[in-house]
């Protein structure tokens, strides 16, 4: 006889802190040199030197990186003035995909 075949689930635990971590990286990967050296959740992304432009490249790469799709309006119709807003985002579609 044998056993039933065991379906492993995904470890999501600590996933929002990856992603956290994934989407503070890609943000200083935009910025470039004049990324500060510690991006926090608190962080506004306009203080920081994100304009709608660069905001439309991290997403595309966030994307690219989590597999996700986000909608171009609802990056535009969400409230992302912090980092925290933005990985909040990602982290919620992340979750659901």
């Amino acid at each position: 006889m044998t056993s039933p075949e065991r379906i492993e689930t995904p470890d999501t635990s600590g996933a929002p802190e990856r992603t956290g971590a994934q989407v503070r990286g890609i943000i200083a990967a935009a910025l470039g040199p004049s990324a500060p050296p510690d991006i926090g959740l608190d962080d506004e992304l306009h203080a920081l030197g994100i304009d709608s432009l660069t905001i439309l490249e991290i997403v595309v790469r966030v994307e690219q990186e989590c597999g996700i799709k986000i909608g171009d309006s609802e990056i535009f119709e969400a409230p992302l003035k912090r980092v925290g807003d933005l990985v909040k985002l990602v982290t919620a579609h992340v979750e659901n995909s």
